[in-house]
């Protein structure tokens, strides 16, 4: 019995050493979104283990006037229409977790679609790693560009946080990426500040706290499958209209309205 004890107490000891040793942060970014041309306060928080991202929760220099503030959606509008942002309560989100093989993303395709909840396994990204360095806050970083789904990022790492995330999608250096935009301008993540170690800060456990009651995590097969239904009922009514009108207008572009290009 003393022996039983004994061995609880050392494994309590070494899960509560554990548990402290784990250093968690947060990185806050300006994420520039050039296709609607607004600003959107976005961060990272991460541990040793898992990491967790969320963008498109409040936007910055808009009005905080909220239209619809019951439902998941919540709008911010302003006088000029052309200046009308779209948030989410709970923001746009993507969950990693280095002991699984998948990451979990919510996404929207519009201002006015709903939120989508998917899964897909980890991208394997083939970083191609440059001598340019620079110092981004207190930390030296080097450059690092990758090909992804239709767009060239470029990156740019610490080694002095050598965990591998980063913001959206992108991970897997090694160490986190600070700043990183696409070679285009289509996307952008601009480091704000960062606070590391934080003790009052916790990653999610599991990937069930991102997802709402009532909804559930769908392939990445099935989530291209409705970019792709949404990019054809799109182009069809703006052709609708500019019959319509007698009007002229181009095919509506996977590549000018979505980040990640999955070709028809």
């Amino acid at each position: 019995m003393r022996i039983f004890t004994l061995l609880v107490l050392i494994i309590v000891l070494h899960a509560s050493a554990y548990s402290q040793d784990i250093k968690t942060g947060i990185i806050y970014y300006d994420h520039i979104d050039n296709h609607y041309g607004v600003s959107y306060n976005s961060y990272l928080v991460f541990n040793q283990n898992k990491s967790h991202f969320v963008t498109y929760k409040d936007s910055l220099g808009l009005s905080n006037q909220k239209i619809d503030s019951g439902s998941e959606e919540t709008l911010v509008e302003i006088a000029d229409f052309d200046d009308i942002s779209k948030t989410r309560k709970k923001g746009l989100q993507v969950y990693l977790d280095k002991s699984k093989d998948s990451i979990y993303f919510s996404n929207a395709f519009s201002l006015i679609s709903r939120v989508i909840y998917a899964k897909e396994k980890i991208p394997d990204f083939k970083w191609k790693f440059e001598s340019a360095t620079k110092k981004i806050g207190k930390f030296l970083c080097k450059k690092a560009v990758t090909k992804f789904r239709g767009r060239e990022y470029i990156c740019w790492y610490t080694e002095e946080i050598p965990l591998p995330y980063g913001p959206w999608k992108l991970q897997g250096l090694p160490g986190i990426i600070l700043e990183a935009k696409t070679r285009d301008g289509f996307f952008k993540m601009v480091f704000k500040k960062i606070k590391y170690p934080e003790q009052q800060l916790k990653v999610p456990t599991s990937k069930i706290m991102i997802l709402p009651k009532g909804k559930k995590f769908i392939s990445l097969d099935k989530y291209i499958g409705r970019q792709r239904k949404h990019i054809k009922e799109t182009d069809n009514s703006l052709k609708i209209h500019a019959k319509k009108f007698g009007v002229h207008i181009e095919p509506f572009s996977e590549k000018d309205n979505f980040l990640e290009i999955f070709g028809q």
